[in-house]
């Protein structure tokens, strides 16, 4: 059946030769209707009847193709219109907002009907372009590719997601997308799915970089379906969704979770796991070499991987000196020197605040790390520059490898530790690799260090006293209480084995609460013996005590509890507490000094002396260093400071004790300087506090008048 013009042509011939026919049939016709046959017959009224039917079927053909054909023109109007509307959605997915008119049915014929069918199949896009709509308006973009990677079908959602119009990338390939070390997976990825063959199969989802229309990269995250055999897609539909945050968001956390903030470095967390792959990748090449030989593995095979632990030797000292900026400024430093000094392929990482590490890894990894052990200490030899400041620092360094653990129980890393604190308290600025002796020797600090929290409790700790006197007459004036550990087990233990780990433990502040309070009773006896002198007692008070924010309650109630005289106390504090937070500092000063306590700075000369912190801060004695007094009576240098400090000292009003006395010439030269008290062995070693006082008996009583 022609749906063409012709219908209209052939309409015409059907409609004049039905004419026509009625004109050659009609004079019969009228003869029986009465018409003479004279009429009927003439040729004048056949030709008449002839054009009359002509005229008839050529008016019935002009009104029919005038009516039908209106109608059938509309018809067509309004098919064209929804042609272009689906063309239209399905390149770009754009369905027009205002729809397409209904046909007006207004007869039930063959017209009505064709006209009912067109108004009930627009119904029927318009129903699926509901589902179409909520697809394109969905976040998610929906891309539909060939085998190829061809893309066939893009929702306008695309757009909003990487600033493309649809209808831009419909025949592009996607590969041009994405970024060039994603496509080799993705293309993988897409091949997987179609060979699945099976239709609706779906992918896990995979991430790729796709690049926007503004040239940055997008991570995204694509789910695929395998659609080829359906006729009305043909194709594999990609789900496709920005997750650039999500991938920030957990680079992030990563970075949190495995990475140090102030230097960059790996962190301990990365550090031991990739230690660990390390050790079992060891384990692996020792086991397949022994099943190579049938036995045991071959010397050599074992030494897998080596492990630096390194300490910096005085960041507290920077800390306390700079602040924790210029802390921070020199970790930054050193870790620029170490990185350059470390191989490619090792891994060097940031433990804790002072400590680093570096794992090496292959058969010379042993070697290695011993030559870069020397690299490390030659580098960090040079001062460095923090806030225009020269800050020598050193570092302790201790090596351990699989080969040197293997006669151990502990692991490479534990290894390296103890190597690294037997090379700290071997003198520091060193490296020792590890060896077994060491271990044990970590046992027992270990040890100690658990004795340590029970001491105070069990009453081991006992003061002894070393005498403080006027160098002119050798009269005692004070003593400086000296903290002593009487170990059950151990006997006597050297206060250098146990103030360092008193300090790290923080037990250092009930120790030295401890230590202030007996210092201040047996000064009290001392004093209630001997009432006509005034005998002072200074105490150490550690870095970590004096920023105890009790130790002025501490003080008070121990100097009014023990009835000791006002004004006898003395505290002795270190230079670099003086340089850190100097508001607090005055502060706490100024209220130990509001209870009659007397302040001391220890050690003066080897710390960052300067006048400015002498002027500002309420002091009242300075005692010079040992270091000064050693050679005071040779060196014309020590000589020259000392005098310059006892000056100074006489100058700002302030009473200046040499420590570190043990010749009789020492002695002499400090009188000669004008130095008014010292300390030291040559005038007396710490005593118990029986025999201090049977010392301040003897002196009372050779003062004594002869009866």
């Amino acid at each position: 059946m022609r749906l063409t013009r012709k219908v209209f042509w052939d309409l015409a011939v059907y409609m004049v030769g039905l004419g026509l026919a009625v004109g050659v049939v009609f004079p019969p016709f009228a003869q029986q209707l009465g018409v003479p046959a004279r009429y009927a017959e003439r040729p004048s009224f056949q030709v008449a009847c002839l054009v009359a039917g002509f005229v008839v079927g050529a008016l019935n053909h002009a009104l029919c193709r005038a009516v039908v054909g209106r109608r059938l023109a509309r018809l067509s109007t309004h098919l064209r219109a929804v042609a272009e509307a689906v063309a239209r959605a399905g390149a770009g997915g754009q369905w027009p907002a205002s729809g397409v008119g209904r046909l007006e049915v207004d007869s039930d014929d063959q017209l009505g009907q064709t006209a009912t069918a067109f108004n009930a199949l627009l119904d029927a896009l318009e129903a699926g372009e509901h589902f179409r709509s909520i697809v394109r308006g969905a976040s998610d973009v929906i891309t539909v590719v060939d085998t190829a990677g061809r893309i066939s079908y893009q929702t306008p959602s695309v757009a909003g997601v990487l600033g493309y119009p649809p209808a831009a990338l419909v025949g592009s390939d996607l590969r041009d997308l994405l970024h060039p070390h994603d496509r080799a997976g993705v293309h993988a990825y897409l091949a997987a799915i179609a060979r699945a063959g099976v239709h609706g199969t779906r992918g896990a989802p995979v991430l790729a970089r796709v690049r926007h229309a503004d040239g940055a990269w997008r991570w995204t995250e694509t789910v695929a379906g395998n659609l080829l055999q359906d006729p009305a897609v043909a194709g594999i539909v990609l789900t496709t969704r920005d997750v650039s945050e999500r991938v920030q968001l957990q680079e992030r956390l990563h970075a949190q979770a495995f990475q140090d903030p102030l230097t960059g470095l790996p962190n301990r967390a990365l550090f031991m796991d990739r230690l660990q792959a390390a050790e079992q990748a060891a384990e692996q090449a020792a086991e397949q070499a022994a099943e190579l030989v049938g036995g045991a593995a071959p010397a050599g095979t074992e030494a897998a991987l080596a492990v630096l632990f390194c300490d910096l030797d005085n960041l507290k000292a920077v800390n306390d000196d700079l602040g924790h900026e210029g802390g921070d400024a020199l970790l930054r430093q050193v870790t620029a020197r170490i990185r350059a000094c470390v191989p490619a392929g090792a891994t060097f990482a940031r433990l804790s605040g002072d400590e680093f590490a570096v794992l090496l890894t292959g058969g010379d990894s042993a070697a290695l790390a011993r030559r870069l052990a020397e690299r490390i200490l030659a580098a960090l030899a040079e001062p460095v520059d923090v806030g225009g400041r020269r800050v020598r620092t050193g570092v302790s360094i201790g090596v351990a490898s699989s080969a040197t653990c293997a006669g151990s129980s502990i692991g490479v890393l534990r290894a390296a530790d103890v190597a690294m604190y037997a090379a700290k308290n071997s003198g520091k600025g060193r490296c020792e690799v590890f060896q077994p002796h060491h271990h044990a020797t970590q046992l027992q600090r270990e040890q100690l260090r658990a004795d340590l929290h029970q001491a105070l409790g069990r009453r081991q700790f006992a003061l002894h006293y070393q005498p403080i006197v006027d160098i002119a007459s050798g009269r005692t004036t004070g003593f400086e209480a000296l903290l002593r550990w009487q170990h059950p087990q151990r006997g006597p233990v050297p206060p250098g084995d146990f103030i360092a780990l008193a300090e790290q433990d923080g037990l250092i502040v009930p120790i030295g609460g401890w230590v202030v309070a007996e210092a201040c009773r047996q000064a009290a006896r001392w004093q209630r013996r001997h009432p006509a002198r005034a005998l002072q007692m200074s105490v150490n008070v550690s870095a970590r005590q004096f920023q105890d924010v009790d130790l002025v309650r501490d003080v008070a109630a121990a100097v009014r509890s023990s009835g000791m005289r006002a004004g006898t106390l003395t505290l002795e504090i270190t230079e670099s507490l003086l340089v850190q937070d100097g508001a607090d500092t005055i502060g706490k000063l100024q209220q130990l000094k509001g209870l009659g306590v007397r302040i001391a700075v220890d050690d003066f000369g080897t710390g960052y002396s300067s006048l400015s912190y002498l002027r500002r801060f309420p002091l009242d004695v300075l005692k010079v260093d040992k270091s000064f007094i050693d050679d005071v009576h040779t060196s014309e240098e020590d000589r020259a400071v000392t005098a310059a400090i006892v000056q100074l000292g006489r100058t700002l009003g302030l009473q200046v004790i040499a420590e570190g006395i043990e010749h009789p010439e020492q002695a002499s030269g400090l009188a000669e300087l004008g130095c008014p008290s010292g300390q030291g062995y040559f005038f007396g070693r710490p005593l118990p506090g029986g025999p201090a006082g049977d010392l301040l008996d003897r002196e009372a009583a050779a003062a004594a008048p002869a009866p």
